[in-house]
C-alpha cells in the first residue's frame, strides 16, 4: 500500500483588524481525528504573526485557542466551513440511476 503524503496549504485573512494566517493539512474524507469532525487534521493558526493554536489530530494543551479569543474562533469556523467539508461524490457513486 502506497503511503499518502498530504501537502500543506496556507493562507491568510483579516478578521476585526487582526491578520490571521494558517497552515492546514486535510484528508480526503472527514474523520473523528479532524478538527470538529472535518477533513482538517492539522492546523497552525497565527494572529498578527504570533502562534495562537496548534491542532494535530487534537488540540495541543500548550497551544490551545483561548475561548475568549473571538478572532481565532471565527477563523477556525471559517476554515472548517471552507476546507473541512467532504467533497461531493459523483451521482453514480451515491447509487443514483442515470
Amino acid at each position: 500500500m502506497k503511503k499518502v503524503h498530504f501537502q500543506p496549504e496556507n493562507g491568510e485573512t483579516v478578521i476585526n483588524g487582526h491578520k490571521m494566517s494558517w497552515v492546514i493539512k486535510r484528508s480526503k474524507t472527514a474523520s473523528a481525528f479532524g478538527l470538529r469532525g472535518s477533513r482538517i487534521f492539522y492546523l497552525v493558526l497565527k494572529k498578527d504573526g504570533k502562534p495562537v493554536g496548534l491542532y494535530d489530530r487534537g488540540w495541543r494543551t500548550d497551544r490551545q485557542i483561548d475561548k475568549e479569543d473571538e478572532e481565532s474562533a471565527l477563523c477556525v469556523s471559517y476554515l472548517v466551513d471552507k476546507f473541512g467539508k467532504d467533497t461531493p461524490r459523483k451521482r453514480k457513486e451515491m447509487g443514483e440511476q442515470e
